[in-house]
C-alpha cells in the first residue's frame, strides 16, 4: 500500500512540471541560428515573449533575464528588439555544453519562459602521412593510408573522412568513402594510370567542421610494392667472384630494370661483416660480384625494388664457396719462452694482409737448424721444445691450394731487460680496458706485445694478445667480459730479447660477489676463539676483494667488529654467553653479507679440569721437592741466613768465642809458616798502682763493667780510664785491656795482665765478610775448661818464658807487648 501511494506521489510531481513546462512553452519561444558549433565559438539566442503570456499578465513590471548553465548571464551581454523580441549572445565558449534559458521576471521571481541546448565539439584533425603503394601481384591496385591524428582518434567513428583522387591526363577525378574508423582505402586498377603522376588527398568532416590533408602527387609505378625476389643460383666462376641469376614470383609481371641489393656474410664469421653490393638488372639477368676472398664460405640474400618505390622484403639465403688459393700474407705472432729456456709457446692470428684463400686451413711449425718439423695443426698456438741450436721458427699456412710463404719467428731467450713503467689497466666500458703504460727507462725497445687471457678458462687456445709499435703507449682491449677476472701483461721488446713482464690482475666491471664465505670456529678457548674461512671461488667474486668485516656480539650486547685482509681473525669471548657471528665480503662493485652463525663456549668440562689441575698439581709438587732438597743441602747456610748466630759475651769467653767452626775463611797455624794475625776491634790501656794491678779478682769482677759505663763502689781509682777517642772507634766497645803500672817510667817490668772480655757486643765476624775473622784462644795441651780467666804471669818466671807461655798463645797480643827496648829506642829517637 506503501508503494501505491509513492506511485502516486512521483507521478503528481511530474504532473505539476508538465503543467509548468506546457505554460512556459505557451509564453515565449526560444531558438538559436545553429545547435552544434566548434569550440570557442559565439552563442546567439533569441527569445520571443508572446503577448498573451501569463507572467507578464500578473504584474505591471517585469523584465527579460538570461541564465547559462543555471548561472545568470550580465545584463550587457543581452538585448531587446521590437515587437518583444529579445537577444543574448555569448562570446568565445569554451565548454562543449550550453543550455541557454530565457526568464520573465517580477517584482517577487523569475519564471523560465524557455531554453535551447547547444552542443560544442572540435573539428577533426587535419590528417597527416598520406601515402600510397602499387601492389603489382594480381589484381593490381594502389593502397593509400593515412595517420587521422590523436584528437580525431577518439571520435574517428563520428568523423566521415573521403579519399579524393584525379589523373591529370585522365580528368574528372574520382573519390572514396571508407567505412567509419578506417583509415585506408584499396583504389582498382581502373581509376590508376601507373606510369604518369597523380594526385591524392583526404578530407575529414564531423559536426563540429571539417579538415583537409595535403595532396600528395605520386607515380604509382614508382611506389610499387614486390614481392621478395628468389636467388635461381650462385656460380664461382673465377677467382674472388660470384654471379647470381635472380628472378620475381610469376605473379609479378614486372620485366623493367630494378635496384637490386645483395648483402654477403661470411660463414662462421665471429666479427659478422656485410659485404653489400648494388647493382641494376630485370629479372632473369645475372648479376656478378668480386673482389671476394678466396676459397670462403658466402651467405648471400637479395632485395629489390623499382625507382623510388620501397625495398621487398629480403630472399631466402644462398651459400656458396669462392675458388680456392693458397694462403698468402703474413701471420702475427708471439713465441713465449718459459722460464727454463727450454720449453717455448708459440701463438699465432692472421694479420690484416693475410688470407686465407680456403677452408680446413692449417699451420705447420718448424725448424731449418736442425731441420725438423715441430707442430702441425688447426689451432692458433703450439708448444716447441727448445734447443740450443734453435735460433729461428719458421711458421706457414696452408689448404688444399698450397702453402703460404714462411713467418720466421726468432727465439729470444734472453729475459732480464728492463720492463715497462706505470702500467694501468682501467674499465672503460663494461665489456672493454683502457690499458696505458710507460716506456722503459733505456727507451731501447722496438715495440710491445700485450697479452691477456680469462682467469677462469685456462685453454691456452684462450689467450690473445696484440703487437704494437713503439711510439703506442695505450690500447682499448673489447671483448672482455664483465664481473670475470683477466690477467692481463706486457712485453717490450728489444733487438736482443724480450723484457720482464709486467702482470696485473683486472675486470672491466665488477659487482657485489655471487656468494659469502662460510664461518669456520677454530681452536676455542676460553677467553678467544680463531674464526676463519676459505676464499671465494674466482668465478663467483665478481670483483677483486677488498676486505672482509666480521660482526661478533653476544646476547649480553657486548659487540667487536674487525676488518682484515686474511682469511682468519682472532675474538674475545666470555664463558656462559652465546655469540652470534656475522661476515661481509667486499668489493669495488658492492658487498655481500654472509648468514649469521651462532656459538656457544659452554662451561668448563671434567676433562678440562684435569688438564688444569694436574699439571698444576705437578708444578707445585716439582717446586716444594725443590725447596726441601735445597734446605737439606744448604742447611749451614740457611741456618746462618735466617737464624744468625748472636753469642752472648757474658757467657762466653774469646775462646768460646772464636771457634774452629766459626773462622771457615781462616788457615790453621800450623799449616802457616806466618801465623795470620787476627785484630780484636778495640783495646783499652790502663794504668793502675801497684797494689791494686796484682788484684786478680778485682780486674777481673770490675774492670770490664767500669769501663762499660757502671759506676762501682770503692773502685774510683778506676777514673784514669783512657781509650781512643776517634770518630771511627768512639761507639766501640773494647774487646780486651791491657793493664800497666802507672807512671810509666816507674815500672819494674811488671807482668801484663789479661782479662777476658765483659762486652755484650756479638761478636759477628761471619756477618760481614770484609771484617777479619775472629780471634781464637787454642790451649797448648789442655782442654778447654783448663783456661778459665787471663791471669796475669808468675813474678818468678823469666822474660823468655813470658813470651812462650804466654804472648805464643796470644799472637794477636804480641803486638801490644811493650819492651824496654823499644821504649828507650824511642826517647832516643
Amino acid at each position: 500500500m506503501a508503494s501505491v501511494w509513492l506511485v502516486l506521489v512521483v507521478l503528481w510531481i511530474h504532473m505539476i512540471a508538465l503543467i509548468k513546462v506546457v505554460e512556459a512553452s505557451s509564453c515565449a519561444e526560444v531558438y538559436t541560428p545553429a545547435s552544434k558549433l566548434p569550440v570557442g565559438s559565439p552563442i546567439s539566442v533569441r527569445c520571443h515573449i508572446k503577448d498573451d503570456c501569463q507572467f507578464t499578465k500578473r504584474s505591471d513590471v517585469w523584465r527579460v533575464k538570461w541564465e547559462l548553465n543555471s548561472q545568470s548571464l550580465h545584463s550587457n551581454l543581452s538585448y531587446q528588439e521590437s515587437n518583444g523580441k529579445y537577444g543574448v549572445r555569448i562570446p568565445n565558449f569554451t565548454d562543449t555544453r550550453a543550455a541557454v534559458a530565457c526568464c520573465v521576471c517580477d517584482e517577487d521571481k523569475c519564471y523560465v519562459v524557455g531554453e535551447v541546448i547547444v552542443d560544442l565539439g572540435y573539428p577533426p584533425d587535419v590528417p597527416k602521412n598520406l601515402s600510397c603503394l602499387l601492389n603489382v601481384t594480381n589484381p593490381i591496385r594502389l593502397l593509400c593510408q593515412w595517420d587521422p591524428g590523436q584528437a580525431s582518434k577518439s571520435a574517428s567513428r563520428n568523423t566521415n573522412y573521403t579519399l579524393h583522387g584525379s589523373r591529370k591526363m585522365f580528368p574528372p577525378g574520382f573519390h572514396y568513402v571508407p567505412p567509419p574508423g578506417v583509415h585506408f582505402q584499396w583504389i582498382p586498377r581502373n581509376n590508376l594510370s601507373l606510369l604518369s603522376e597523380m594526385e591524392f588527398y583526404v578530407t575529414a568532416v564531423n559536426a563540429f567542421g571539417n579538415s583537409t590533408s595535403a595532396p600528395l602527387l605520386l607515380t604509382p609505378m614508382k611506389y610499387a610494392k614486390f614481392e621478395h625476389p628468389e636467388i635461381q643460383w650462385v656460380e664461382a666462376h673465377k677467382f674472388g667472384c660470384f654471379r647470381y641469376s635472380w628472378w620475381l614470383p610469376k605473379t609479378q609481371w614486372l620485366k623493367v630494370t630494378c635496384k637490386v641489393e645483395l648483402r654477403l656474410t661470411i660463414v662462421q664469421n665471429k666479427l659478422d661483416t656485410e659485404l653489400v653490393f648494388l647493382r641494376e638488372a630485370p629479372p632473369l639477368k645475372t648479376i656478378q660480384v668480386c673482389g671476394l676472398l678466396h676459397g670462403t664460405n658466402y651467405s648471400t640474400k637479395m632485395r629489390m625494388k623499382y625507382s623510388n618505390g620501397s625495398w621487398t622484403e629480403w630472399s631466402e639465403q644462398k651459400v656458396a664457396t669462392t675458388l680456392i688459393k693458397a694462403p698468402t700474407g703474413r701471420l702475427h705472432t708471439w713465441l713465449k719462452v718459459q722460464d727454463n729456456n727450454e720449453t717455448a709457446h708459440l701463438y699465432w692470428k692472421p694479420s690484416p694482409q693475410f688470407h686465407a684463400n680456403g677452408w680446413n686451413l692449417s699451420y705447420i711449425v718448424e725448424s731449418k737448424e736442425p731441420k725438423k718439423m715441430l707442430c702441425v695443426t688447426q689451432e692458433s698456438h703450439c708448444s716447441v721444445i727448445l734447443t740450443k741450436r734453435l735460433r729461428k721458427i719458421y711458421l706457414r699456412a696452408t689448404n688444399e691450394a698450397g702453402s703460404s710463404n714462411y713467418t720466421i719467428v726468432p727465439v729470444y731467450r734472453k729475459k732480464v731487460l728492463e720492463a715497462v713503467f706505470n702500467f694501468s689497466v682501467r674499465p672503460q666500458s663494461e665489456t672493454s680496458l683502457l690499458i696505458a703504460w710507460e716506456r722503459p727507462v733505456s727507451s731501447q725497445e722496438k715495440g710491445y706485445v700485450l697479452e691477456w687471457r680469462s682467469l677462469i678458462e685456462k685453454d691456452a687456445a684462450l689467450l690473445s694478445f696484440a703487437l704494437l709499435d713503439k711510439n703506442n703507449l695505450s690500447i682499448v682491449v673489447t671483448g672482455i667480459k664483465p664481473y670475470k677476472p683477466y690477467e692481463i701483461s706486457i712485453y717490450p721488446k728489444y733487438a736482443g730479447g724480450i723484457g720482464r713482464p709486467f702482470t696485473v690482475t683486472a675486470y672491466s666491471s665488477q659487482k657485489a660477489p655471487s656468494v659469502a664465505p662460510e664461518l669456520i670456529f677454530g681452536q676455542l678457548h676460553h677467553s678467544q676463539v680463531n674464526i676463519f674461512w676459505e676464499e671465494i671461488p674466482l668465478e663467483q667474486r665478481n670483483g677483486i676483494i677488498q676486505k672482509y668485516t666480521i660482526y661478533f656480539w653476544d646476547d649480553r650486547g657486548n659487540n667487536q667488529v674487525k676488518e682484515t685482509n686474511q682469511t682468519e681473525v682472532l675474538v674475545n669471548l666470555q664463558l656462559n654467553s652465546t655469540y652470534y657471528c656475522l661476515i661481509t665480503v667486499h668489493t669495488l662493485g658492492g658487498s655481500l653479507n654472509g648468514s649469521v652463525t651462532i656459538l656457544k663456549p659452554g662451561h668448563i668440562d671434567g676433562i678440562e679440569m684435569l688438564l688444569i689441575v694436574i699439571p698444576a698439581c705437578v708444578g707445585f709438587s716439582l717446586l716444594m721437592i725443590i725447596t726441601v732438597f735445597t734446605c737439606f743441602s744448604k742447611n749451614e747456610w740457611l741456618k746462618m741466613y735466617l737464624w744468625p748466630i748472636i753469642p752472648d759475651p757474658a757467657k762466653s769467653s774469646i775462646k768460646r768465642l772464636t771457634t774452629t767452626e766459626s773462622l771457615p775463611g781462616m788457615p790453621l797455624f800450623k799449616d802457616d809458616k806466618d801465623p795470620v794475625l787476627v785484630y780484636l776491634s778495640h783495646f783499652s790501656l790502663l794504668d793502675l798502682s801497684e797494689k791494686e794491678q796484682y788484684k786478680s779478682d778485682y780486674v777481673k769482677e770490675n774492670l770490664w763493667s767500669h769501663d762499660s759505663g757502671s759506676n762501682v763502689e770503692g773502685h774510683d781509682s778506676l777514673q784514669a780510664f783512657s781509650s781512643y777517642d776517634s770518630e771511627q772507634d768512639r761507639d766501640s766497645i773494647p774487646y780486651a785491656t791491657v793493664v800497666f803500672g802507672c807512671p810509666y817510667q816507674s815500672q819494674q817490668s811488671p807482668p801484663p795482665v789479661y782479662l777476658r772480655s765483659e762486652s755484650t757486643q756479638p761478636l759477628l765476624g761471619v756477618e760481614n765478610p770484609r771484617s777479619p775473622p775472629p780471634y781464637e784462644n787454642m790451649p797448648l795441651g789442655g782442654s778447654v775448661s783448663e783456661v778459665n780467666d787471663f791471669n796475669r804471669f808468675p813474678q818468678g818466671s823469666a822474660e823468655n818464658e813470658e813470651n812462650q807461655a804466654i804472648w805464643e798463645d796470644f799472637p794477636m797480643l804480641r803486638s801490644l807487648e811493650f819492651r824496654e827496648t823499644d821504649h828507650i829506642s824511642t826517647q832516643s829517637q
